[in-house]
């Protein structure tokens, strides 16, 4: 791209907009121009943002309306779950660059719409798979790649996280979605890529046990996955923390390997190795130096790429959407081709 800024505009403010916001201020080749909510009547103050540097932005009631007047190179999609899909979509068909919350899409044919969009027209996608850039995770990569636990073949991860105050809308399915696509892709996304597998069948199950007043919300849920190299994994998820735990979320990772075991624990803080030669209860933790906007700002302007590229943002999400139907249909589904 040229060197004129980048105009950029966000849609929704519902998921993780500080991974933009709290690194804006680093990047004064973007002017955050526009916002519009995603639905009537979402509130966006946690979007409606005035900084020194002169990011103003004009607030909308209608997206759509937004993106025809502001003509914006970037948009940012942050809406209510069921929206995020099409409003991508939508930004990728008038040729825009996208940061999005995860899951691309709630169906197959959003995902793989999108994907043919993104590739067609030569865009940059970035999905807000930030755990990726979190030390404990990002080290445990870089030991695996290594062959410090040999070949993985058993993999186990958690997320749990407090219930707290949920919306409204978390009540219904055709809004919420899954929580395997709103909370589990992430441990899906941070196993696949420390530990270097793929994913080749899936089996789950999932149901709302503590919180009836939002029925469309699974507190509890359990995938399990076969791997391509003949081990498993197998994914806890809950909204069962205790409101009195120390941090909102307890996130978890064990790799199991030929030569050796590594653990994040400790509500994903810690790396915990061992080895036939030594047992490190508290391995050293790599900073990964860079961080989402950063990297989705260098692939735009050719300096560099994704930590999560499109093509895993978008067969990950398949993944959840496919954890999902097997939880729903009670039946294993195959997801090797050919």
């Amino acid at each position: 791209m040229d060197d004129m800024p980048h105009k950029m505009v966000f849609v929704g403010a519902t998921g993780h907009s500080h991974l933009v916001l709290g690194e804006l201020e680093h990047y004064s080749q973007l002017r955050y121009v526009a916002c519009a909510p995603s639905y009537p009547g979402e509130d966006l103050g946690r979007i409606e943002y005035v900084d020194a540097d002169g990011h103003t932005p004009q607030v909308y009631d209608d997206w759509r309306i937004m993106l025809d007047r502001e003509t914006p190179d970037i948009v940012v999609v942050c809406g209510r779950h069921d929206t995020n899909g099409p409003i991508a979509i939508e930004a990728a068909q008038r040729g825009c660059h996208i940061i999005a919350e995860k899951p691309a899409g709630h169906s197959l044919d959003e995902i793989a719409t999108l994907r043919r969009l993104v590739a067609e027209k030569g865009l940059t996608y970035a999905s807000m798979l930030a755990m990726r850039y979190e030390a404990p995770f990002y080290t445990a990569h870089q030991l695996v790649r290594q062959g410090l636990v040999g070949e993985p073949y058993l993999v186990a991860a958690q997320k749990s996280y407090r219930w707290g105050v949920r919306p409204d809308w978390y009540g219904r399915r055709s809004t919420y979605g899954s929580t395997m696509t709103w909370v589990g892709i992430h441990a899906f996304d941070y196993a696949r890529w420390v530990a270097g597998v793929e994913y080749t069948s899936v089996c789950a199950y999932h149901a709302n046990l503590g919180h009836p007043e939002r029925p469309g919300c699974q507190d509890v849920a359990t995938v399990m996955a076969g791997l391509h190299n003949g081990g498993s994994a197998l994914f806890n998820l809950d909204y069962l923390r205790p409101e009195a735990a120390s941090t909102h979320g307890d996130d978890r990772l064990r790799i199991a390997g030929s030569a050796g075991v590594l653990e994040i624990c400790d509500c994903g803080s810690r790396l915990h190795v061992i080895t036939d030669e030594k047992d490190t209860p508290s391995w050293p933790l790599q900073d990964p130096g860079r961080t989402l906007l950063g990297d989705f700002v260098a692939a735009l302007e050719d300096r560099g790429d994704l930590l999560a590229p499109a093509e895993e943002a978008f067969s990950i999400a398949e993944f959840a959407v496919r954890a999902t139907q097997a939880a729903d249909e009670r039946r294993t589904i195959s997801l090797q081709t050919g």
